[in-house]
């Protein structure tokens, strides 16, 4: 065993959940692949393992020893697959979060039952950073996995794997795994891999310096190097850069010709395009990827000799994610950081932060939504005046009155709807309900999302939809319902309706209700002894969130829902903007002026100052309340000098968009270059008089100026 090995082995192997922190290539697969093994061999059972890509998962199968049998949980499974899980012939079942929580868009179809499934033995999330890192605002799936992992499969171990955990992520990861304050650490190993070079400079023309840089003595000789961008477009130039400056010229070390200079890589493209692009690299026929980081978590290649940042990372866990692609294979490998000395890439790290924001009315109104009124206290307090009037009972303990007396009512948020209503995006929507089912209190309970609106068209008229409401329950309530409301279709041939909200009503499952509707469309009449089908047309649309929450709620209450979700996102956005100030500041603290002194050599020195202020960093995250750099200084002294100008630019925006309705979050955004689902980056970004303009000045800051103008305009 190496170092951790065996301890977190015989962890699982007793039943207790553990989270292992080790660097890449220290072999934390086995921490899973051995108690599974072993687990198999004594009853039959099988593992999860949570795997954040496809490609990952792919990785994981081919690496299996031949004593394990696996299967990827995906939509393309075979019949044979799906036999073998629901047989217990497999041992490792690997899935991605979407594939067992069914979140967003995705179907958890492609699971069996969980009743089909035999039994698991424990639960292992590789990369379960992830579950602190990527859970907001991108992929909330991964808040909702233990929870899902208890409830519906009745796992009580879980396994979680990282290369890369601060204290903070390491005990928000174990707060996620249920392991109790001090324990279930099996081993923390953050050290970075001694076989790495690393070094920092602060180029102000980095086009250049990144070129001269690659034709170096020390990169030069270098076959697979990745390169780091921030931006998608900026992926594209510097690839064609590159080929430009490079084709041709013979580097020494080389072994073969350069036909394969450099790509770029990036989410925008194809799935064709990215493989292609990957494949080259993988087989030695591209010597640089310039892509973002959308590349490299899947990539299973193990002699990657350089990694360049042309940007600042977002924080130190994307840093050592990265530069731990590099040497793999334990040799010597270079990386180093081009680092904007104007502190531009803080400006444009903090745009993906702020894009996150949310603002005290945006929820507020989502609150709403989740909270509509009910009338369960009001039918409760007139059967208990009925009661009392029958047996003369005595007035109720008013203690006892203020108990909760709603027992939550099925809802159904349309999602494009409410995405266009609040400017949200709908990852960011999901976020903001998972952070309430996941309190304590359970204000809500998120389900499957589903298609909540129905519309029933009768092709014999009005007639024919009053006769079929007599034999099928749901659609008579639903006339019944719009007979209440005053509205009386006598000559409508066709209905539509919330069939969420008509199922609560009539304290029927929502799977009953569809299904009753369903079958109008399939009862055949007959004419003249022949099939003459049920000419009615049945339609599901409009998906939505679909959940329970509470309609009893005070007003004090849901003024502690809205407290609380915003306090979550402001801590997380404070958190996020606090480790980016911590990297730029380390990384400033070791940075040449230039390339040049790390051309043809790393410094050594200078390479382990920063391998030391990685260590302090994970081992103990410091905490900065105030900006302390030159460029920040420098930006806050700005603004006053500008804020007049800031407020002539909101006006004349306003001015020239006067039929437009605008929020103060939405101007900050366009100022700031943030596209969103109202105002895209598509449309908005053509201006370039406002777009992106003010990205160097505070958000918080333009959103208050703009709302004082808005307010003023209006």
């Amino acid at each position: 065993f190496r170092p951790g090995q065996e301890t977190a082995v015989m962890r699982i192997l007793s039943g207790l959940s553990t989270l292992v922190v080790l660097s890449t290539g220290m072999g934390k697969s086995l921490c899973y692949q051995l108690p599974a093994y072993l687990y198999s061999k004594r009853s039959p059972c099988m593992a999860l393992v949570i795997s954040p890509l496809v490609s990952l998962m792919d990785d994981q199968v081919s690496g299996l020893p031949q004593g394990l049998k696996a299967v990827c949980v995906h939509s393309s499974m075979s019949k044979a697959q799906r036999e073998a899980v629901k047989a217990g012939k497999v041992q490792v079942l690997l899935l991605s979060p979407e594939a067992l929580v069914g979140g967003g868009l995705s179907s958890s179809s492609c699971l069996p039952p969980a009743d089909q499934l035999p039994p698991v033995a424990f639960a292992c999330i590789d990369e379960v950073h992830c579950l602190s890192e990527w859970s907001h605002n991108f992929r909330p799936c991964y808040l909702r996995l233990c929870k899902v992992l208890r409830e519906r499969l009745g796992v009580r171990c879980l396994l979680g794997l990282t290369a890369t955990a601060t204290v903070s992520t390491a005990q928000d990861v174990a707060h996620h795994l249920g392991i109790p304050e001090g324990e279930g650490l099996a081993v923390r190993s953050v050290a970075v891999p001694p076989n790495l070079c690393l070094s920092v400079s602060t180029d102000r023309d980095k086009d250049q310096a990144l070129v001269s840089l690659l034709q170096g003595e020390r990169f030069g000789s270098l076959d697979s190097i990745i390169v780091y961008c921030t931006r998608r477009e900026e992926t594209a130039r510097i690839a064609a850069f590159i080929r430009t400056c490079l084709q041709g010229v013979k580097l020494r070390g080389i072994r073969r010709p350069l036909k394969w200079v450099a790509d770029a890589y990036h989410a925008g493209l194809s799935a064709h395009e990215r493989r292609r692009v990957q494949n080259s690299f993988m087989s030695g026929q591209l010597r640089v990827v310039v892509a973002t980081v959308a590349f490299g978590m899947g990539l299973d290649k193990s002699d990657v000799r350089g990694v360049v940042h042309y940007n600042m990372p977002k924080n130190f866990e994307s840093y050592v994610q990265e530069i731990g692609r590099a040497g793999r294979d334990g040799q010597p490998a270079q990386c180093h950081l081009f680092l904007n000395p104007e502190g531009e890439d803080l400006h444009e790290l903090r745009r993906h932060i702020y894009a996150d924001m949310v603002d005290c009315f945006t929820i507020k109104r989502l609150v709403q939504m989740v909270f509509p009124r009910c009338k369960c206290r009001e039918l409760h307090q007139k059967q208990q005046e009925l009661n009392k009037v029958r047996t003369g009972e005595k007035p109720a303990d008013p203690e006892q009155e203020e108990l909760r007396i709603c027992y939550k009512h099925e809802r159904a948020i349309p999602i494009q709807q409410t995405v266009e209503a609040l400017d949200l995006r709908e990852e960011g929507i999901e976020t903001l309900l998972c952070y309430l089912e996941l309190h304590p209190c359970r204000w809500v309970e998120l389900l499957h999302p589903t298609f909540s609106s129905c519309r029933i068209s009768c092709y014999k008229g009005p007639q024919q939809l009053r006769v079929v409401s007599r034999r099928c329950p749901p659609l008579a309530v639903c006339l019944a319902q719009q007979r209440l409301k005053g509205v009386r279709a006598t000559q409508a041939s066709s209905v539509e309706f919330d069939v969420i909200a008509l199922a609560d009503s009539m304290g029927w499952e929502v799977l009953p209700v569809k299904r009753a509707l369903r079958q109008l469309q399939w009862n055949t009449s007959w004419q003249n002894g022949k099939p003459a089908g049920s000419l009615i047309l049945v339609e599901f649309r409009e998906l939505s969130f679909h959940l329970r929450s509470y309609g009893d709620l005070s007003e004090d209450e849901l003024d502690g829902v809205c407290d609380f979700l915003h306090q979550r996102v402001t801590s997380r956005e404070k958190a996020a903007l606090q480790q980016l100030q911590v990297c730029f500041q380390a990384f400033q603290s070791v940075a040449f002026p230039t390339y040049a002194p790390c051309c043809d050599h790393a410094d050594q020195e200078k390479s382990s100052q920063l391998k030391s202020l990685l260590v302090a960093y994970f081992e103990k995250q410091p905490v900065l309340d105030e900006p302390s750099t030159g460029a920040e200084r420098g930006a806050d002294h700005l603004q006053d000098q500008w804020e007049q100008q800031i407020q002539g630019d909101i006006r004349h925006f306003l001015s020239i968009r006067q039929d437009e309705k605008f929020s103060g979050r939405a101007v900050a955004r366009i100022f700031h270059g943030i596209g969103s689902p109202c105002y895209p980056a598509q449309i908005y970004g053509r201006d370039r008089r406002f777009w992106r303009k003010y990205l160097h000045f505070d958000f918080h800051k333009i959103m208050r100026l703009a709302t004082g103008e808005i307010v003023r305009w209006k």
